[in-house]
């Protein structure tokens, strides 16, 4: 008798993952034997993220490395340092690797250390270092190399004239030929801080900040900040019960109230009044709060630097999700009434 065939596939994929959540677990635990692998395996990646994050496009003295893939990549100090820093930090990253959805240890791995919180996190590991000026703006001379360094201490506009002898129109070139080459090399966040602190508060304060409505028309730091709120809007909302998403969806994406909401599960998903333990439609209020709590948690523990610099709390939390529930469809959660 012929016995049915063995589903190789699946079972294969079960060992590859187990495998990649072993690996990073050891990573996460600073086995050296893990770290001396990881850098033998991807070592053409972290110099290659390494001479990204310093050169932008810009050429320098430095030595050559050939990939495993045959191209050549230009090793300076500075990126030699930078290799070193993003083997380090691997070691945090890997601590959150999950395998969610089936994805491999590489693919998970490779996304984050080419992020733009990766490169956010690096610049600032880079500008601790006194007198550190980004190579797009030292091609520029010494005077916009001065300037810059004023503007760092954030110096006033006439306290830099009187400081360098130069007329304030002088300034003002010189200020627009810097902002424009951190804005190509995406490092204007070295100049102007992040201000997402007050986005769309208009319920309360009148809209200052970015409105979370679209992302055609920003600036392009303005664009980094939207993606970045983005991203970790759409993790905290997909961390969710179905029940929870669907909820914020009639709450804040319909403008349904609560009443209607209440009818609605009744209606059509009476097995979420029960998994929400809602008894009567003022409970919603409630129940909204209570996610809106499980949305900053996870943002604090997956997201912490971001919450910092962004001055992310409950009050932002909940404006931001109002707005991106108002604005953008949850992916394959569409509501139907």
């Amino acid at each position: 008798m012929l016995l049915p065939p063995i589903p190789i596939l699946p079972i294969l994929s079960a060992i590859l993952s187990s495998n990649d959540k072993e690996f990073a677990r050891l990573l996460c635990d600073r086995d050296k034997g893990a770290l001396a692998e990881f850098q033998e395996l991807y070592c053409d990646e972290l110099y290659f993220i390494a001479s990204k994050f310093n050169n932008r496009g810009i050429p320098e003295d430095a030595w050559e490395y050939r990939t495993k893939k045959g191209y050549t990549i230009h090793v300076s100090d500075d990126v030699s340092d930078t290799y070193l820093w993003l083997v380090k930090i691997t070691r945090n990253k890997s601590c959150h690797y999950r395998g969610d959805k089936g994805a491999t240890f590489s693919t998970y791995i490779k996304s984050a250390l080419n992020s733009e919180y990766t490169f956010k996190d690096w610049l600032k590991w880079k500008t601790g270092v006194t007198g550190y000026i980004p190579k797009c703006v030292a091609v520029l001379g010494n005077l916009h190399k001065d300037v810059y360094k004023l503007l760092r201490q954030t110096k006033p506009d006439d306290e830099i004239c009187r400081k360098l002898g130069i007329e304030l129109r002088d300034f003002h070139e010189v200020y627009m030929d810097i902002e424009s080459a951190l804005i190509r090399s995406n490092q204007l966040n070295l100049l102007k801080k992040p201000t997402f602190i007050s986005i769309d508060l208009s319920d309360e304060e009148g809209s200052t900040g970015i409105e979370l409505s679209g992302s055609e028309h920003l600036d392009p730091q303005e664009q980094l900040d939207f993606d970045i709120i983005k991203d970790i809007l759409e993790y905290v909302i997909s961390r969710l019960a179905a029940e929870e998403r669907r909820l914020l969806q009639l709450y804040w994406g319909a403008k349904l109230s609560v009443d209607k909401i209440f009818t609605v599960f009744s209606e059509k998903f009476k097995k979420y009044l029960d998994e929400l333990d809602l008894r009567q439609s003022q409970d919603i209020y409630r129940r909204v709060n209570l996610i809106v709590d499980k949305c900053m948690k996870e943002a604090e523990q997956d997201f912490p630097d971001e919450v910092a610099d962004y001055n992310i709390d409950k009050k932002i939390m909940k404006t931001l999700l109002k707005r991106f529930l108002h604005n953008f469809e949850i992916a394959s959660e569409k509501t139907t009434i």
